[in-house]
């Protein structure tokens, strides 16, 4: 009773204040826009690209400007020279200079090139986890709104069965009184009306519930009024395995993900095999200076030195530890080419789930929609019996339980398949 009355607040609340109306695409574009996740891996992306800029600081030349200035002082000394003795006094000198060096990585074994491609491989991967994490949010969000509607609508099924039942409730009543049915019916009566009107009070907290649910999916407080509506209900389309399979391989956010993470395990290794290498640098520095500061910007044909250095270095023991990182990085890459072949067998049997499920849900909308016909009917000619007393109560009460369940069944099956279908688009990468 107490979920009743907090319904019918919040009821009396919505239509006092009004509700925020959304539909499915403003409910997506809320949570893409609060979602922390999103923003988080968004950021990611931006790191890695700039990381990408950074990896060509190793084969980009290596440029700096330098100044410097020295002051030496010797104390008094003696010395003799040809049997003299002579003191010198204190000393002090300066010197001044300022020069530019370049630095240039001429050869290391190709790990300059393949970091430079791990960098763009790594960025690469980290779009793939951005795409999955939106479309994940999307299909939660897909997921959400339909178990809203679906809520809305079995409770309009529900009120509609409720109506009915006191309709029948007030008939059976009169009835009674003229003494044309027995107690018993009215008890019946009675009894189908209290159990359709629970049914109401308990899907109004299941409303309550979806709405909850859709707030936080969105990046809401659950308390938030909001009203949702769909413009229209579209049948999920036919979709053929294959198709399906072969899209999700191309664009399955996950599996991408998974193939650079191989490619960035293969870099790696080919990373760890430059170090058997020899490494060839160069280096060129031109300065100027002298004991005056005036020597190192003036008289540039003077008080100048230059200094080129090439520097080869081979590598000749180590330990084995060059050895060893060379076979765990192989070993790791190699390991990518099982799990990629299990993802695909997870896709393809993801895939043939999903199909199946929406299939039997395409089917059985259509099968449901002729039951409901059909109960409608037999609840029709079961009323009319019952007041021409050609029928039991019974009857007419199961009839009207079995329009309802045809309803709900309906309402249940359109909206599972729109989420099956969502669940689908993911998989496939479509979404």
């Amino acid at each position: 009773m107490r979920n009743f009355w907090i319904t019918t607040l919040l009821l009396i609340t919505t239509a006092a204040f009004g509700a925020e109306k959304l539909s499915l695409q403003d409910c997506i574009n809320i949570a893409l826009e609060k979602n922390p996740n999103l923003t988080i891996a968004s950021k990611q992306v931006s790191a890695y690209r700039s990381g990408v800029r950074g990896s060509y600081g190793s084969i980009l030349p290596y440029l700096s400007a330098s100044a410097r200035t020295s002051r030496s002082t010797q104390g008094p000394n003696e010395y003799i020279a040809y049997g003299t003795k002579f003191v010198s006094p204190d000393t002090t000198t300066y010197y001044y200079s300022a020069g530019i060096t370049y630095n240039q990585n001429i050869f290391d074994g190709g790990k300059w090139w393949n970091n430079i491609r791990l960098a763009k491989n790594s960025l690469d991967g980290a779009i793939y986890d951005r795409n999955l994490t939106r479309q994940s949010i999307i299909a939660n969000v897909t997921e959400k709104f339909y178990n809203v509607l679906k809520a809305k609508e079995l409770l309009n099924v529900y009120e509609m069965a409720l109506k009915s039942s006191r309709e029948q409730l007030g008939k059976t009543r009169e009835m009674y009184k003229i003494g044309q049915v027995a107690k018993r019916d009215l008890f019946k009566a009675q009894v189908s009306e209290g159990n359709d009107r629970l049914n109401v009070i308990r899907q109004r907290s299941m409303i309550l519930s979806a709405i909850s649910d859709l707030n936080i999916a969105i990046g809401q407080s659950p308390n938030t009024s909001i009203e949702i509506y769909e413009e229209e209900y579209k049948t999920p389309e036919y979709i053929e395995k294959e198709a399906a399979l072969n899209k999700a391989i191309a664009s399955n956010q996950e599996y991408k993900s998974l193939i650079a993470q191989k490619t960035s395990a293969f870099l790696q290794y080919k990373i760890a095999q430059g170090d058997r290498f020899p490494t060839l640098t160069s280096t060129f520095s031109y300065y100027r200076g002298g004991p005056k500061f005036s020597h190192a910007y003036e008289d540039f044909n003077k008080w100048w030195n230059t200094d080129l250095t090439f520097n080869l270095s081979f590598p000749l023991f180590d330990g084995f530890r060059r050895k060893t990182n060379i076979q765990q990085k192989k070993l790791n890459y190699n390991i990518y080419e099982d799990r990629i072949e299990q993802k695909k067998i997870e896709l393809e049997s993801r895939i043939e789930n999903l199909i199946l499920t929406l299939n039997t849900y395409r089917e059985m909308i259509a099968i449901n929609e002729l039951n409901i016909e059909s109960a409608r009917e037999d609840l029709r000619l079961a009323q009319e019996m019952y007041r021409l007393n050609s029928a039991t109560l019974l009857e007419v009460l199961d009839a009207q339980v079995t329009l309802t369940r045809a309803q709900g069944n309906l309402i249940t099956t359109k909206y599972d398949a729109k989420i099956v279908e969502a669940q689908l688009a993911l998989v496939m990468g479509t979404l």
